[in-house]
């Protein structure tokens, strides 16, 4: 029996605190195995020493050994991990029902997971940024794409990254220090994405970076990091709750200056729409 299967049985004894724990536990063991005990009562909106009580309460020394029994769960699901998709075996399911209510749990753990501090630091870097850029590359590059064009849509100076090696060196290369780099990540994050992004962070770049892994390695370089999904979330579900992030984002920074950027956004509409006129009247 897994730990979290432990919790899960025990889960009724609990104390209201200890149960905010538990759950979390459940759902973010990752959190769990890679952040001190102070860092995951912050989060989770409980005092540190509620954390410990219920390490007690599993009949655990400590914080410690539920890192290393939380540690031990997540190396052997590494071993035993499941390819095909969660609903395919199951009969008789309202897939409407069963998906819409997945995508709606993976936004609520989002939500639960974020630090609001870091929240508001990253609206006022989008805010107050010259230019902006976005990576994504591979898998994450639809996000990445909707992002630019969320972005572009109320401001300027947005460009998305492309992957070809000319590009790559000449946008860097324009990076300026007041600067800011959006990278998404929700796989696992390739080898040229960290290059980039350790290469933005050598210009003094800042970094905003959206991951499906609180370990993931663009942890070290990322001024402000935001985790989506929760442990088992299947990818759709990830970037389901990483658009609804990217839109709180967005939204976010639009309230820094809203005649600013509803000023802006009525003049792109204009100016489509006179591109529109131009090719209707061009091709009579």
């Amino acid at each position: 029996m897994s730990f979290c299967d432990q919790i899960k049985k025990r889960f009724i004894r609990l104390s209201r605190g200890q149960r905010k724990v538990a759950q979390f536990t459940i759902d973010n063991p990752n959190v769990i195995a890679t952040h001190i005990a102070s860092d995951v009562g912050k989060l989770i909106g409980v005092s540190e020493s509620t954390v410990i009580r219920f390490c007690y309460a599993m009949e655990l020394s400590g914080f410690s050994e539920l890192q290393e029994r939380i540690k031990s769960d997540l190396m052997g699901e590494e071993d035993t991990v499941e390819q095909s998709h969660p609903l395919i075996s199951k009969k008789n399911v309202n897939l409407l029902n069963e998906i819409m209510n997945r995508d709606v749990a993976s936004i609520l753990n989002t939500i639960n997971i974020t630090n609001e501090e870091q929240f508001e630091q990253a609206i006022q870097l989008l805010h107050e940024s010259n230019f902006l850029y976005v990576l994504g590359l591979r898998q994450s590059s639809p996000s990445a794409n909707f992002l630019t064009c969320t972005l572009s849509n109320y401001r300027k100076h947005v460009k998305q990254i492309q992957p070809e090696i000319e590009n790559i060196v000449r946008q860097i290369s324009e990076m300026e220090e007041n600067s800011v780099l959006f990278v998404i990540a929700l796989d696992d994050l390739a080898d040229d994405a960290l290059a980039i992004t350790k290469w933005a962070k050598n210009r003094k770049v800042k970094v905003i970076a959206i991951t499906h892994s609180s370990i993931s390695s663009i942890r070290s370089y990322a001024d402000i990091l935001f985790t989506v999904g929760a442990q088992k979330t299947a990818s759709t579900e990830t970037i389901t709750a990483a658009h609804s992030l990217i839109h709180a984002l967005v939204e976010g920074m639009v309230a820094q200056n809203k005649k600013q950027y509803t000023n802006f956004q009525k003049a792109n509409t204009q100016i489509d729409h006179h591109h529109l006129y131009l090719e209707k009247a061009l091709s009579v």
